[in-house]
C-alpha cells in the first residue's frame, strides 16, 4: 500500500490499516528493515539498565513494537492517534496521543526514556532540539535516542551528525541495525 502526505497522515493512515498484532512490522515502519524487534528492544534495556520497578517513556511508540518487550511501568507517546490506539489493542501498554516535543509529564516522572526509528520524520533540528530538551525535563537517568541517519534514501527525512548530539550533552555510537550501521548512529545519556 501506498501512503501518502506529511509523515504525521502517513503514520496516521499506517494506524487505520487492518491488520492484527502479526502486522506489528508494518504498523511500526519495520517492513523493510532487517532488524529484530525483540533483540532491539532487549539492546535498550540493558544499556538503559531497565528494571521492573523503573517508570520508562518511549518516544513515539507507533503501534507497540518495542513496547511489548519492556517489563516495566511502561509509557508510550506518539503523534498518531491511530498508533497510540493499537499499542493498548494489541499489548495492554499505555500509550498517550501527544507531540514529542511537549511531554505531557511532569518534571523527572520518569527515570529513563528512549525514542528509536523516531527522530528521521522530525521536521527540523529546532524541533529535535525541543524534543532533547522534553526528554531530559521529565528523565531522571537514562535517555537513548536510536537511528539517527547521517544519510537516507528519503529525502524526507531529518539528516544528523554524531556532533549535535554531542554539543547537547550526548555521547555517539555506530548504528545497530544492518545494512545501516554505518550511516546511522544511536546517542545516549547514562547516569543523569
Amino acid at each position: 500500500m501506498e501512503y501518502q502526505g506529511t509523515w504525521k497522515e502517513i503514520w496516521t493512515q499506517k494506524g487505520a490499516m487492518e491488520g492484527t498484532r502479526d502486522d506489528i512490522r508494518v504498523y511500526n515502519g519495520w517492513e523493510k528493515s532487517t532488524a529484530d524487534m525483540r533483540e532491539t528492544a532487549q539492546r535498550i534495556i540493558n544499556l538503559l539498565e531497565i528494571k521492573p520497578t523503573d517508570k520508562v517513556l518511549e518516544v513515539g511508540c507507533g503501534a507497540g513494537g518495542l513496547a511489548q518487550y519492556m517489563n516495566c511501568e511502561y509509557i508510550g507517546i506518539d503523534f498518531s492517534s491511530t498508533l497510540v490506539k493499537r499499542c493498548m489493542e494489541f499489548y495492554q501498554k499505555t500509550a498517550v496521543y501527544s507531540e514529542a516535543n511537549e511531554i505531557p509529564f511532569k518534571d523527572k516522572y520518569f527515570d529513563k526514556c528512549f525514542s528509536w526509528g523516531v527522530f528521521l520524520y522530525f521536521p527540523e533540528w529546532n524541533y529535535t532540539e525541543e524534543v532533547i530538551r522534553e526528554m531530559k525535563r521529565v528523565t531522571k537517568q537514562g535517555i537513548f535516542i536510536g537511528e539517527l541517519p547521517k544519510t537516507s534514501h528519503d529525502p524526507k527525512h531529518q539528516l544528523y551528525h554524531e556532533k549535535q548530539f554531542a554539543d547537547v550533552g550526548f555521547l555517539t555510537e555506530r548504528g545497530w541495525s544492518e545494512p545501516y550501521c554505518d550511516i546511522r548512529f544511536n546517542a545516549y545519556l547514562l547516569n543523569r
